[in-house]
């Protein structure tokens, strides 16, 4: 693939597809909550039913993708968001959307595993690791937006109004994405030999390599969705309105978008390995830093957002080197790698963030932090051991 700058910035939007269908409903969620006079358990499932959606799409989508190629993939995921956020705009009961966000989150899981298996196609571990951080960082970009885009709109607007949105976007990309982006899977399958699919999952799962890097990077997402959830709450609490939200939670794209920039030029200097330790000792300071102000008193909303960003910084030096790291490990199963990866971060976000609200994070922030402590410290250590080992 000739490294085109358009083409890049196509795959930047369809690796965002996923964290933009997050990002602009976020601010919607209470709002959400009181058309349709929800529980917070129940409202949350708009948020992890899409996450799952998202995790399991990519699984799926990254061994279709081995056998028909990566271009009708694209395209199909790209259809289905545009498709399902269009009618999305139609719900006139929960499970009527419940049942579009699951679709929207195919068709994003569909976009985002492609972006990022077409990338790994076309470049070397490193210059992947450099594009795949390049993509991500135009990719931030847009969930930064979303944030403060999605919280106006929920303030003058409602939530109806972010489906729209989500319909633009998935039109840009599915129109981008037809008339610019070719094929790079040279080597496909003949047909769906399902022994053989089992044995690619097989031999991708017992990959320690593979798991290891899977794993910090599942916990480093799930730690960044999950906290989509339970967020509004609290920033409600603080007397914050949806548009506000939006501006402060904003805050972790900053980060998010230094980190994958920074990474682009150390990916080679200092190896990725050492970037995950890093990016997983910046977000347990991050969380460790909100849960001492929040037992001191500082509740404002700034003593959350500033140091939020340093969470977003550590993100964006681990999450695209966990992705290289694992699949680069696969050899010719990345396709499956992807796909299995992309599974288990995606559907970490939706489970991290259902246990969170299910323990009266909508509630209670003080459990939330808890467990989002733990959760970085138990990346650290393992970012630790995969580096010494």
């Amino acid at each position: 693939m000739k490294n085109n700058r358009l083409i890049i910035c196509i795959l930047a939007l369809a690796n965002a597809a996923v964290v933009v269908g997050m990002g602009l409903i976020t601010p919607s969620i209470i709002i959400i909550k009181n058309d349709f006079n929800l529980s917070a358990e129940i409202v949350q499932l708009v948020l992890t039913y899409y996450m799952v959606a998202a995790g399991l799409g990519q699984l799926i989508f990254g061994t279709l993708s081995d056998r028909f190629g990566r271009r009708p993939i694209l395209l199909t995921g790209g259809l289905l968001f545009v498709l399902s956020s269009l009618t999305a705009t139609l719900s006139p009961n929960i499970s009527f959307l419940l049942i579009l966000r699951i679709i929207q989150g195919l068709g994003a899981a569909a976009c985002m595993s492609m972006a990022r298996v077409i990338i790994n196609d076309s470049f070397n571990k490193i210059e992947a690791a450099e594009k795949l951080s390049l993509m991500t960082a135009i990719m931030v970009i847009f969930p930064l937006i979303s944030l403060i885009m999605g919280g106006f709109i929920a303030q003058t607007i409602g939530w109806i109004g972010t489906m729209y949105v989500f319909f633009i976007f998935g039109l840009i990309i599915l129109t981008g994405s037809f008339f610019q982006i070719p094929e790079t899977k040279v080597d496909k399958l003949n047909n769906l030999d399902f022994k053989k699919i089992f044995n690619s999952y097989s031999s991708v799962l017992t990959n320690k390599s593979f798991l290891i890097f899977t794993f910090i990077g599942s916990i480093q997402v799930g730690v960044f969705f999950s906290s989509f959830g339970f967020m509004p709450y609290e920033f409600a609490r603080l007397g914050v309105s949806p548009l506000e939200f939006g501006f402060w939670i904003s805050f972790t794209g900053i980060g998010y978008f230094t980190g994958n920039i920074l990474n682009r030029y150390y990916a080679a200097r200092l190896g990725i390995e050492r970037l995950i330790v890093l990016g997983c000792l910046f977000s347990l300071l991050s969380y460790f830093s909100i849960l001492i102000m929040h037992l001191n008193g500082f509740n404002h909303p700034l003593y959350i957002s500033l140091p939020i960003i340093l969470f977003g910084l550590g993100n964006g030096f681990s999450v695209a080197n966990c992705i290289i790291g694992g699949v680069s490990s696969t050899g010719n199963q990345s396709g499956t790698a992807t796909g299995v990866a992309g599974a288990l971060q995606m559907s970490s976000g939706g489970i991290i963030g259902a246990i969170t609200i299910g323990l009266g994070g909508d509630e209670n922030f003080l459990t939330c932090l808890f467990l989002m402590n733990f959760l970085c410290l138990t990346a650290l250590f393992s970012s630790i051991f995969k580096y010494k080992n």
